[in-house]
């Protein structure tokens, strides 16, 4: 750990309970305003707001333009996330359990696009999928987000797989069990609280992915990110406040879910 981190964490350290509090509560501060902001029934953004009520939870369950931008998201994200666990957990039990050569190599293009920037990232794939005709197709943009999700599959199942003994499966296969039969039902399985985790950050950030959606989404193509990019840039609706709050509640409770029944698991 680098001495500035550490004199950061003794600096936080020191600090008395009230203005750990005080810190705490300036950051959720936005997060609190939005909430705010989406029991307004005024027509554009005021604060406070002058009339209170349901009228922005009411127009987005009325809009099919919002409700079908957050279930093509869904559509999306949900694919990506499958396929980066299918391909990620093969990668990081050759990545972490084998001798293969040029291990490193391999695992930093694996890890790739947590380092290049994503507008650069974008570009390139625009240029690439216009060679190949998948500009402006849903295969297209799902394949794109697998390249996003990769990355947190290869860091979170391979942390815990370095966790495992190896030594489990050697005795498993002693008393008689095929290696996969020994993978499947003791690697696996104790990889299960971590799979989990690692779906739910992939699903997360395919969902809210709002750089690639613009450059290889294509007109016809509308997720969430992009429906508020949208909107941002032609003129805010107040209904947005409304999406971000029931966004934000969703994704605390999933969250906390997946910290409970990992926590539970590992006990």
């Amino acid at each position: 750990m680098s001495r500035p981190m550490k004199a950061t964490i003794m600096m936080v350290q020191k600090l008395d309970l009230f203005t750990r509090l005080l810190i705490v509560a300036f950051m959720l501060l936005p997060a609190w305003l939005v909430l705010v902001l989406s029991f307004s029934n005024e027509k554009s953004f005021a604060f406070p707001p002058r009339d209170w009520g349901l009228n922005q939870y009411q127009a987005l369950f009325e809009s099919d333009y919002w409700l079908g931008a957050i279930f093509k998201s869904f559509l999306i994200a949900t694919p990506s996330a499958l396929i980066s666990l299918l391909i990620g957990i093969p990668a990081a039990f050759a990545l972490n359990r084998t001798k293969m050569p040029m291990r490193g190599l391999l695992t930093g293009l694996g890890l790739a696009p947590l380092v290049i920037p994503g507008v650069a990232y974008a570009v390139a794939m625009y240029t690439f999928f216009i060679q190949i005709h998948l500009l402006g197709s849903t295969i297209g943009l799902i394949l794109s987000y697998v390249t996003l999700a990769l990355p947190f599959v290869i860091i979170i199942v391979g942390t815990s797989l370095n966790r495992i003994p190896p030594e489990l499966e050697l005795v498993a296969m002693t008393l008689g069990a095929s290696r996969g039969r020994a993978m499947i039902g003791i690697t696996l399985r104790l990889l299960a609280p971590a799979i989990g985790a690692t779906f739910i950050f992939a699903f997360i950030h395919c969902f809210d992915e709002a750089t690639f959606i613009n450059f290889i989404g294509g007109p016809g193509l509308i997720t969430l990110p992009k429906a508020i990019f949208d909107s941002i840039r032609t003129g805010l609706e107040p209904l947005i406040t409304a999406i971000a709050t029931i966004l934000m509640i969703l994704t605390g409770l999933v969250m906390i879910l997946a910290t409970y029944w990992r926590s539970d698991r590992a006990n």
